[in-house]
């Protein structure tokens, strides 16, 4: 089946874009919470955290979709260097994807950061742990963690492009609904 598969299905596509735009604006909202003042921090922890679990929960979404569903093949004449590296970006994402979230998470709940209902809405509670010297050795792996998002995102943005545009194959259409499918 996996080689009549020309693209990724539907919802592999959908998780894949969310998650994306997920983490990129969360980026953006942490920037945002570690520059606010005091009186506007806890609205942006509040949304960086809420985004946060939602970009863990539809990870582990798509890790289970990922492991219920194939993926297309690669391409016949894609060298096995580049099909290994491919499948490591691709474990190191989902490494990523939950890891970092979980750290954050992890962080803030040892640190005796409030628990907080996600988007104002549903109840989200702290993990059981309190040790502030916890706290900041979570929060440097979290930021560390997501500093290797960006290095393994941009590993995985080249890899698309150099296939698209080098090699003209079909990786990256199999990912971008609007592109035209190539033989």
């Amino acid at each position: 089946m996996r080689e009549k598969m020309s693209r990724y299905s539907t919802v592999s596509i959908i998780l894949h874009w969310t998650i994306f735009v997920l983490i990129f604006a969360n980026a953006t909202f942490g920037g945002w919470m570690e520059e606010a003042s005091s009186a506007d921090k806890l609205q942006y922890y509040e949304l960086h955290r809420s985004v946060g679990i939602t970009v863990l929960l539809l990870s582990l979404v798509r890790l289970g979709w990922r492991f219920a569903h194939p993926w297309p093949a690669f391409p016949e004449a894609m060298p096995t260097w580049e099909r290994i590296l491919a499948r490591t970006t691709h474990v190191t994402f989902y490494v990523l994807m939950i890891g970092a979230p979980l750290l954050g998470w992890a962080a803030a709940s040892s640190g005796g950061a409030p628990a907080s209902d996600l988007f104002g809405v549903i109840p989200w509670p702290n993990l059981p742990l309190a040790d502030e010297s916890l706290s900041e050795t979570l929060g440097s792996a979290h930021t560390l963690s997501v500093k290797a998002i960006y290095v393994v995102l941009a590993l995985h943005v080249l890899g698309a492009l150099k296939h698209h545009f080098f090699d003209k194959d079909v990786v990256l259409a199999r990912m971008v609904p609007f592109l035209p499918k190539r033989s």
